[in-house]
């Protein structure tokens, strides 16, 4: 199936001038799928700022080969955010394969946050594993992401970058006031019906809301990438696979 490279420009008067054009690709739900040269030559031709991983990088236990070597890949491109999705929560051979990553140079985020500067200017790139790791689940999840949050506006950075697996967690994301988060885990709904969208996804049901593109709310937005690999033996229907790409502008409206 013919892989997509979509590109989205994400606008907000609260994004620092210095990172007016900032681009990021936006790598989510591999699923160990193997793309060979395609995936990392269109990575290249965007020229990214940097590359965004959003959980599911992996599919089962000891099946870690092509998402490892797309990454290694990936790093020499540019600087790779890595966040663990819901297969990861599931590894008994997560903690191995965390350390390969970080070995390799991807800056794995696990509920914590990094600054990225231009100048005089900064932003924050925080990433959130999946509600799967916490023993409270969503609660705890979205508890540790207010205190995360908190602990960016203290440090008086004015602008945030969420990285993190889940969609339906959307309104939490703006209600923090998130300015743009980074989400996968609905593979588009995987089925798409013409005219109709996604058919099902993941946490959501049958004809869900949140399956690919932009969403805004209250000035806040989320980028869903419909991802580029498969969880099941269901086929992807009206649904290629997608290297997502989203562009910050400081500007007026998202």
């Amino acid at each position: 199936m013919k892989m997509e490279t979509t590109r989205y420009e994400i606008r907000s008067p609260r994004l620092p001038s210095a990172f007016d054009g900032f681009t990021i690709a936006h790598i989510t739900d591999l699923h160990n799928r193997e793309f060979g040269a395609r995936l990392i030559e269109r990575i290249e031709a965007v020229r990214p700022d940097i590359i965004a991983v959003t959980g599911d990088t992996v599919h089962r236990e000891n099946e870690s080969g092509a998402a490892e070597k797309c990454l290694r890949a990936a790093a020499a491109i540019a600087p790779v955010y890595f966040v663990a999705g819901n297969h990861e929560s599931v590894l008994k051979s997560y903690a191995a394969f965390r350390q390969t990553l970080t070995d390799m140079g991807v800056r794995v985020l696990s509920d914590r946050y990094e600054t990225l500067t231009r100048g005089d200017d900064c932003i924050a790139v925080l990433g959130m594993r999946d509600p799967a790791f916490f023993a409270g689940g969503k609660a705890e999840f979205c508890a540790t992401l207010e205190n995360k949050r908190d602990e960016i506006v203290a440090a008086g950075i004015p602008y945030t970058v969420l990285l993190s697996h889940r969609p339906e967690l959307f309104e939490k994301y703006a209600a923090l006031g998130i300015d743009v988060t980074l989400c996968g885990h609905a593979h588009g709904g995987h089925v798409r019906l013409p005219f109709i969208g996604a058919f099902y996804a993941p946490n959501q049901g049958l004809f869900p809301k949140y399956t690919e593109g932009l969403h805004t709310k209250e000035g806040m937005t989320m980028a869903i990438g419909k991802g580029l690999g498969k969880s099941s033996w269901v086929p992807r229907i009206f649904n290629p696979p997608e290297l997502a790409v989203e562009v910050l502008r400081c500007a007026q409206g998202a």
